[in-house]
């Protein structure tokens, strides 16, 4: 059921890519027009950025990353990238 279900979903990306990339007849596709009109969006969606940045620089930071504390247990502070080195493979 799953081989199905997958076979199903791949069949539906595969279509609908070829929907998006279809060129028309006057030579343009889909993903043309959504490339074109990006950068315009982005201009637009400029000031909601710039609000959420502001209400996300208000937020205090997580305890552990602030006042010196690290963010792990001290228990891994004597990792060794070499856990046995006499071991010989």
């Amino acid at each position: 059921m799953l081989n199905l279900r997958l076979l199903l979903s791949g069949a539906a990306l595969a279509a609908g890519i070829h929907y998006v990339t279809k060129k028309r007849p006057d030579g343009s596709s889909i993903a043309d027009d959504i490339k074109a009109k990006a950068p315009d969006w982005m201009n637009q969606a400029r000031p909601y950025i710039d609000q959420l940045k502001g209400q996300f620089s208000k937020v205090p930071h997580i305890k552990g990353n602030s006042a010196g504390q690290k963010p792990y247990p001290q228990k891994f502070d004597k990792f060794s990238p070499d856990p046995d080195p006499d071991y010989t493979s």
